[in-house]
């Protein structure tokens, strides 16, 4: 109805574009009724009876008009194209909605059913289960007394291939004998646990095996390191274990090396003590005759004596032990000669340097250190005894000795 009052409207406003309707001037500027214009027209009308055209009647505005109508008629049948077009696509709208709700309430359903359908599976999962559970415990109540014991459990077990022996069973059954009546009832039966304790067990023999088999490669390492030791002795030359008064004082003469270059930390001694410049001269008498020797060659060259003397393994060990420990004490009288350098340089470059009685005082002290060493490597070696009370110094004197093996015959006391 819309469409064709539009269609109406568009061809009266073509119409009256082209002229079409009637002049309201030319019906107002005449005074006189229609009657008397009839009557005018009849009396006119006698002498033409052709019809008046007027202005607007020419075929020009008729093609517009023509026109005009055609315009209106198409968009008419355009509006009513697209309400025809937005009622289709209205309805497949609600076609569609109408798809989508029954699809997702058939989701719904179909999540339902397989729901239910695993709830069921489940249940006869149990049931299964439960029927196997007694047909097993069936398989091991051998008597059918409703309860399983420990050769009962023994034999099924062995049956599925768990090798399990009586002790075992026996721990087993009382590991999961929850009542404690000594049988395994229905629901005390449980094969996983079993398997459980087994495998625990197993693992625990394997931890075992494993400590053993590492203490057995531990002792064989022992036996071996043992062995070796046994052989690198054997193919060592025989110590000469001689301790009588030659060596004995042989071994008090090697300390004189180390007396000697130790003299001149004894000097303030020597002034404060006159009962000591008796044995101070000799030992310069002595000290003097190497001193002689130009470059201190003389030192040098009884230093490497007595070292080749020590190495010699025929000498008897006491000897060659008292020669090397000599030997390592006259070296370590350099230690308190560098640091007595070191803190006189450092003092003078303060400023402030060192003191006679501070200097006479770091003398005597290393002197009576070495005095000492000496006293008791002598009493020692009198006594036929090496003496291996220095720390450290005795320690690597006997290292460098050890490459004799010691006789079968000796006991060990007093010895290397």
């Amino acid at each position: 109805m819309s469409s064709m009052t539009s269609s109406q409207g568009l061809g009266s406003t073509a119409f009256l574009a082209v002229g079409g309707a009637p002049r309201p001037a030319a019906l107002r500027g005449s005074g006189s009724s229609p009657s008397s214009e009839r009557r005018s027209r009849g009396a006119g009308g006698s002498s033409s009876r052709r019809p008046q055209v007027t202005s607007h009647d020419t075929p020009a505005n008729w093609t517009a008009l023509t026109a005009c109508l055609s315009l209106a008629a198409s968009l008419a049948v355009e509006r009513k194209a697209n309400r025809r077009s937005a009622t289709r696509a209205s309805v497949v709208g609600l076609k569609a909605t109408d798809t989508d709700v029954d699809l997702v309430a058939q989701l719904q359903l179909e999540a339902s059913k397989l729901r239910a359908e695993v709830v069921s599976l489940e249940a006869e999962q149990d049931e299964q289960l439960q029927r196997n559970r007694l047909m097993l415990f069936r398989s091991f109540d051998l008597d059918s007394s409703g309860g399983i014991d420990d050769q009962e459990l023994c034999k099924g077990l062995q049956e599925l291939g768990l090798e399990l022996d009586s002790p075992k069973a026996t721990k087993m059954l009382r590991a999961l004998d929850k009542n404690g009546d000594g049988k395994l009832q229905l629901e005390e039966f449980h094969l996983q646990a079993a398997s459980k304790l087994i495998k625990e067990w197993r693992a625990e023999e394997r931890a075992a095996e494993n400590a053993q088999r590492a203490l057995e490669r531990q002792s064989k390492e022992l036996e071996s390191e043992k062995q070796a030791e046994q052989e690198f002795l054997a193919s060592l030359p025989l110590e000469n274990d001689d301790a009588g008064l030659p060596t004995r004082l042989a071994s008090v003469l090697a300390y004189l090396l180390p007396l000697m270059d130790a003299l001149r930390y004894g000097v303030p001694l020597a002034l404060a003590f006159p009962f000591l410049q008796g044995p101070f001269s000799a030992l310069f008498l002595i000290s003097g005759v190497f001193n002689a020797v130009p470059l201190g060659l003389g030192y040098l060259a009884l230093l490497i004596g007595m070292q080749s003397l020590a190495e010699n393994t025929e000498l008897p060990k006491l000897l060659r032990f008292n020669l090397r420990q000599s030997v390592i004490l006259d070296v370590a009288l350099l230690v308190p000669g560098f640091l007595g350098s070191a803190v006189s340089f450092a003092l003078d470059a303060a400023g402030t340097p060192v003191s006679d009685e501070l200097a006479a005082t770091g003398n005597s002290i290393v002197f009576v250190l070495i005095a000492a060493c000496v006293a008791y490597s002598t009493v020692s070696s009198l006594l036929g005894v090496a003496p291996t009370g220095l720390p450290y110094i005795s320690q690597k004197a006997t290292e460098a000795i050890s490459d004799t093996r010691p006789n079968d015959e000796e006991d060990g006391s007093g010895k290397l």
